[in-house]
C-alpha cells in the first residue's frame, strides 16, 4: 500500500464507517501509521536537502559566477574566522563587482585579526578604485592594531583621492591617534581639496572635544594664523588628553 492510498483507506474508514468496528479500527491504524511514516520520510529528505545547501563549505563560494552568493561566502568565512580564510577573503577585494569587492573589505573588518589588519592595509595602499580604498581606509579606523596608525598617515598625505583622504583622517580621530595631531594640522592647513582640511580639522576637534569655529571662506592669510593658533591649542590639548589616558590605563591594571 502506498502513502497515497493509505490516506485515501483512512478517509474511507472515517467517512464511511462500513467495516466492522474492530476491523475498522486496524484498517485506520494501519493507514495512518503508513501515512505517518510517508510524512516523517518527506520531511527528511526536505531537511536532507536544506541541510546540503546550507552546509555548502564558502571557501568554494567565493569561486562562484553568482556575485552574491560570493558575497555571502565571504560574511561566513569571516564569521568563521580562520587566519586561512584572511587570504581568501582577500583575494575577493580584487572582484571586477565593487559592491562584492567592498562586501569583502568589511568582511576583514569584522574579523579583527592581525592578519586582517594586514590585509586591509595591502588593499588600501594597493587598490586601484577608490571606492574599494575608502573602505578598507574606514575598516582600519575600527582596529585596534598599531600598524593601522602608520598606514593611516601615509595614505592621509599620499592618497589621490580627497574622498580615501577624507575617510583616513576620519580613521585617525576614531583610533584617537594623538601622535597624528601635528600632520592633520598640516592637513587642515595644506592639503589643496577643501573638503579633505574641513575633514582634518573636524578629526582634531573630535579628539580634544573643542570647536575652533575656523571659517574655511576666509582669506588666506587670516586662515593661515587661525591654523596656527589652533595648533598650540590642538597640541596642549592631545597632549594632556594622551597623558590622562595612560594614567587610566596605569589605574586599571
Amino acid at each position: 500500500m502506498t502513502a497515497r492510498q493509505a490516506g485515501r483507506t483512512l478517509l474511507e474508514c472515517v467517512r464511511r464507517g462500513g467495516a466492522a468496528p474492530a476491523e475498522r479500527r486496524a484498517t485506520a491504524r494501519g493507514a495512518f501509521e503508513m501515512t505517518s511514516r510517508a510524512a516523517v520520510a518527506g520531511a527528511a529528505v526536505v531537511l536532507a536537502a536544506f541541510w546540503t545547501a546550507g552546509c555548502k563549505d564558502p571557501a568554494q563560494g567565493v569561486q562562484s559566477s553568482d556575485p552574491n552568493e560570493v558575497a555571502r561566502s565571504v560574511s561566513d568565512l569571516a564569521k568563521r574566522g580562520r587566519d586561512e580564510d584572511v587570504e581568501r577573503i582577500e583575494q575577493v577585494t580584487t572582484h571586477t563587482d565593487t559592491m562584492v569587492a567592498t562586501e569583502a573589505v568589511r568582511s576583514l573588518g569584522s574579523m579583527r585579526r592581525p592578519k586582517a589588519v594586514q590585509a586591509l592595509s595591502r588593499v588600501a595602499a594597493e587598490e586601484k578604485r577608490c571606492e574599494v580604498r575608502e573602505t578598507a581606509v574606514i575598516e582600519l579606523g575600527r582596529q585596534r592594531e598599531e600598524p593601522s596608525l602608520g598606514m593611516l598617515e601615509q595614505i592621509l598625505q599620499r592618497d589621490p583621492d580627497p574622498r580615501v583622504r577624507a575617510a583616513a583622517a576620519s580613521s585617525l580621530s576614531r583610533l584617537r591617534a594623538w601622535d597624528s595631531v601635528p600632520l592633520l594640522m598640516d592637513v587642515a592647513e595644506k592639503d589643496p581639496d577643501l573638503m579633505v582640511q574641513g575633514r582634518a580639522l573636524a578629526a582634531v576637534e573630535t579628539m580634544i572635544g573643542l570647536k575652533f569655529g575656523y571659517e574655511s571662506a576666509a582669506p588666506p592669510e587670516e586662515r593661515r594664523k587661525a591654523i596656527a593658533r589652533m595648533r598650540v591649542i590642538a597640541m596642549t590639548a592631545a597632549a594632556t588628553l594622551r597623558q590622562a589616558e595612560a594614567r587610566k590605563g596605569a589605574a586599571g591594571r
